[in-house]
């Protein structure tokens, strides 16, 4: 593996640990073609775009694309009965 790539994933991965709008750890990174794909899901569309804004600042000369999902997490349909 490139020690620029890895260089880079890294730098990626500590702006997004460390920024307050993201604390995110587990995004998927990379590096292809001069671009940034982010992978993985995230919890709101909100959340979504911090992570690629907070990736586009940390590498401003890169196109990022932000390819996360995001993933609904609602109240369970039907309340769950615990017996004794």
């Amino acid at each position: 593996m490139n020690t620029d790539y890895q260089y880079l994933v890294g730098k990626i991965q500590a702006a997004l640990a460390a920024h307050p709008r993201t604390n995110k750890l587990d995004v998927k990174i990379m590096i292809a073609g001069g671009k940034v794909h982010l992978m993985g899901q995230t919890a709101t569309e909100e959340r979504r775009r911090a992570i690629a804004e907070v990736v586009a600042e940390a590498v401003p000369d890169m196109d990022v694309r932000n390819e996360l999902t995001v993933i609904e997490i609602g109240s369970p349909c039907q309340p769950e009965d615990i017996c004794d």
